[in-house]
């Protein structure tokens, strides 16, 4: 998945994402960084989902609901 995707998945603006680092959306633009941590959130979005997969299928299994 990359940036655009995720943002399109989840109805993110840049403003929102440079929210979460702590940055202005003008720092979030222009940051040497913003590459690494358009790759992070993909990163770490890609493994909540992945847990929630596997939680949910231990669910399924376990007959827990």
């Amino acid at each position: 998945m990359n940036i655009q995707e995720l943002k399109k998945e989840l109805g993110l603006t840049n403003s929102e994402i440079a929210e979460f680092f702590d940055l202005t959306p003008m720092g979030y633009a222009n940051s040497s960084a913003k590459k690494r941590y358009e790759t992070a959130l993909c990163r770490f979005y890609a493994f909540c989902k992945k847990a929630a997969g596997r939680e949910k299928e231990n669910k399924t299994f376990t007959g827990d609901e």
